[in-house]
């Protein structure tokens, strides 16, 4: 490790050390009905301390000095509050005795759309976004998910940002958001998932097949995309407000929130964003030309929150203008580089517009609940390279989508859920588009699934089945694909042509508590993927590329079995998670040049092959904290993934390399609500390469920052400076999808960031 890293590192712990105020120290126990509570959790009200109770209950917290609130939780009592007044130096024993309580539906349902639970067997992550440090990723959500183990991100650039999970990403990852199940062209490589988190609180990730909950495309895994709905709680009418400056693309974000939930339990609350980025730098200065984007987001939710019945309605517009790097951007002389501050839209580019509307309702009775998802998403797609005038590749997609549960006993040992989902998705080609890629085509999906709950002294069973039917009906009549020229395998007479595929999904697992510190869960689920119409029916250019694709109507549907154990220890100092997992997938699909010119275009074909494939890994995350509260805490993660074809033992394409990180935050007793961290990020060499891959070589970036709330009467502002890549390193991620060019990914970026929550 480098010098300038202990450097960093020391004068944070140091500064740990030798500058605390004098302080006052709270201890004693944790009990209920005479019983010890371990893991309980002891924290002031507006300040960062806080420890959890230890294997007997008992605990020691050092507290500042004055008028505060001590507040403990656990799972399953109920919530503990006393004010106390204390002196500098003093040091106060408190026995904190706890009423139990049922756990309600609230504290287990992870996902209301399927009834899974937070104590599921699935290996499940989460990150929140509400921190000014998430809304000052260029990459969106799917940006700052990269901090998971296990969750890797493949780009053209900060703009376009499409998720990995364990090495499967593109159609094989489902994201849920407002409801929704997503479907925004997936498929393409220059296809980001173009979600930021305005109006988000966080988003959990499911790790590996999660089939059986949501069909088709939840192979790898499901971001489940959850809303910020913190104006349901609040009393009054509370928002926030703020801008972040990014130095490295000179992007500006500002963005802002209001909603509020009334007395007769209607709420309404509207979120809106705008952000502009110029061309990125990438170490040493090196401007890249076109990688500049812009997109601006409206979001509206309104409906009721009632003690048995809730329901919502959102409505999103999202729009991009995302610039294409082109492929000879390194090469002399065909830079599209302009000037350093040029922010106006560029050819080529990608204009795309989101609309999405979705109502969710919950019913809560005695022994039952139900839920009900309908949604209608629709995407406006072009890509435009050669003039502003023309639209060379440009698709329209609507998609219907529905869900809907009825869970029994959800607050018994035993529940039981059965649920039903489908969509009908219609792509069009634009009858301006000068080259055609797939035919325009309508798909129903439909899926039936059955999950029960076992909750049975300290271990958790979970198990399912799920049957689902697609049904996809190309369609290449329309006047201007018959124009164009473009044909259907085996060119039917009447240019339509239909395939189905349908089969069983399942999963089962467990999970055990010891001595509710240790948690221990194994979990065996078998998923499948249907192939998508880019890999059925491909057969043209692809704009901004220079490929001619094509596709195979005989490929069959993939399937998985993936087993997955993990294991977590929590703590007062110390967090410990880590999990293994193999994964053999039937009918891998995969994507590689076959080495043919086409003599009319001098485009490269490329074609979509199918073999099994084995995918295994390993992940983990373990958090110190040796003052025994969140003051001073040191992380360490880490993830590898690898992936081959079962026969020839070829390596896939889009595996992350092996990644790891050592991160160190420190909040100062002296400056109560300012947080300081820095971490170094080491991406080892990647030479276990797949079909027409690079060797990308390892490197090591070092970030840091500080951020500080500062409460004001009406509410709270923050602060924030934070830097990316410090040292400048030059790099090319493997993920990238401009590797194969040599287009190096960003430099150094300073970001600044201003937020008021009222």
């Amino acid at each position: 490790m480098k010098p300038y890293v202990f450097t960093i590192l020391s004068l944070i712990l140091s500064h740990s050390v030798f500058a605390q105020e004098p302080r006052a120290t709270l201890y004693g126990t944790v009990t209920s009905g005479g019983e010890a509570i371990p893991a309980a959790t002891i924290s002031v009200a507006k300040t960062t301390a806080a420890t959890q109770s230890d294997l007997s209950g008992h605990f020691r917290l050092d507290v500042p000095a004055g008028n505060i609130t001590v507040a403990v939780n656990a799972l399953g009592y109920a919530p503990y509050n006393r004010d106390l007044n204390v002196s500098v130096l003093d040091s106060i024993q408190l026995a904190i005795e706890l009423d139990p309580i049922s756990v309600t539906l609230d504290e287990v349902v992870l996902d209301r759309q399927t009834g899974l639970t937070r104590r599921t067997p699935y290996a499940i992550s989460g990150v929140e976004m509400q921190s000014l440090s998430k809304s000052s990723n260029p990459g969106g959500i799917a940006g700052a998910l990269r901090e998971i183990p296990g969750v890797s991100g493949a780009g053209m650039g900060p703009g376009i940002v499409k998720p990995f999970i364990r090495g499967l990403g593109f159609s094989r990852v489902v994201t849920i958001y407002q409801g929704n199940k997503l479907e925004n062209h997936q498929w393409g490589q220059d296809h980001g998932l173009g979600l930021n988190n305005l109006g988000v609180s966080n988003v959990d990730v499911i790790k590996g097949p999660a089939s059986i909950l949501y069909g088709s495309g939840a192979l790898g895994g499901v971001l489940m995309v959850k809303d910020d709905e913190s104006y349901l709680t609040s009393g009054k009418v509370s928002g926030s407000v703020g801008s972040v400056f990014n130095s490295n693309s000179n992007g500006i974000r500002t963005f802002g929130s209001v909603g509020n939930r009334f007395d007769n339990g209607f709420f309404a609350n509207v979120d809106a964003a705008y952000e502009n980025h110029a061309d990125y730098k990438a170490g040493d200065g090196l401007l890249i030309g076109n990688s500049r984007f812009n997109n601006h987001t409206l979001r509206a939710h309104a409906g009721l929150d009632l003690d048995r019945f809730k329901n919502k309605l959102s409505l999103t517009y999202h729009s991009q203008d995302l610039g294409i790097i082109d492929d000879n951007e390194m090469v002399d002389g065909e830079s599209l580089v302009t000037s350093r501050n040029d922010r106006s839209v560029q050819l080529p580019y990608q204009q795309i517009r989101d609309y999405v509307a979705s109502y969710n309702q919950e019913t809560t009775h005695d022994h039952f609940t139900t839920y009900l998802h309908l949604s209608h998403h629709y995407n406006d797609r072009s890509e435009v390279e050669e003039s502003f005038d023309e639209v060379d590749l440009g698709l329209k997609q609507r998609n219907t989508f529905y869900s809907g549960r009825i869970t029994l006993n959800p607050a018994r040992d035993l529940s039981h859920t059965f649920g039903v989902q489908g969509s009908v998705i219609a792509t069009a080609n634009k009858s301006v588009a000068k080259e055609i890629l797939i035919p325009d085509a309508n798909t129903t999906d439909f899926g039936v699934y059955y999950l029960s709950s076992l909750d049975w002294k300290n271990f958790y069973v979970q198990g399912g089945a799920r049957f689902d039917y697609r049904k996809v009906i190309a369609d290449a009549s329309a006047p201007h694909l018959v124009e164009y020229g473009f044909t259907l395998p085996g060119d039917p007479q009447d240019r339509k042509l239909s395939v189905t595929f349908s089969g069983f999904s399942g999963s089962l697992g467990a999970s055990y508590t010891l001595a509710s510190q240790h948690q221990f869960k194994v979990n065996v689920s078998t998923g499948f993927r249907a192939p998508d119409l880019a890999e059925l029916f491909s057969n043209g250019p692809h704009p901004g590329t220079n490929r001619f694709e094509t596709g195979n109507i005989d490929f069959k549907r993939e399937q998985s079995i993936q087993t997955d154990l993990s294991y977590a220890f929590n703590s007062a100092m110390f967090d410990i998670g880590a999990s293994v997992y193999n994964n053999v997938i039937s009918n891998y699909i995969y994507f590689v040049a076959t080495g043919n010119i086409r003599p009319e275009d001098g485009l490269e074909i490329w074609a979509f092959q199918q073999g099994d494939a084995l995918l295994y890994g390993t992940e983990w995350e373990v958090a110190f904290r040796p003052l025994r509260d969140k003051r001073l805490e040191v992380t360490s993660r880490g993830a590898m993934v690898r992936g081959t074809l079962r026969k020839s033992d070829e390596h896939l394409t889009f595996i992350p390399a092996d990644h790891y990180t050592i991160q160190v935050a420190h909040e100062p007793g002296f400056a109560t609500g300012a947080r300081l961290f820095a971490a170094v990020q080491h991406t080892a060499v990647q030479n276990r390469l797949g079909y027409n891959e690079q060797r990308t070589p390892d490197y090591t970036l070092v970030n840091a920052g500080i951020q500080h709330e500062f409460p004001l009467t009406a509410g709270k502002l923050t602060a924030a400076i934070s830097i990316n890549n410090a040292f400048d390193v030059t790099y090319v991620d493997h993920l990238s999808i401009l590797r194969a060019f040599s287009i190096p990914n960003p430099g150094r970026n300073i970001g600044l960031a201003l937020g008021y929550r009222f």
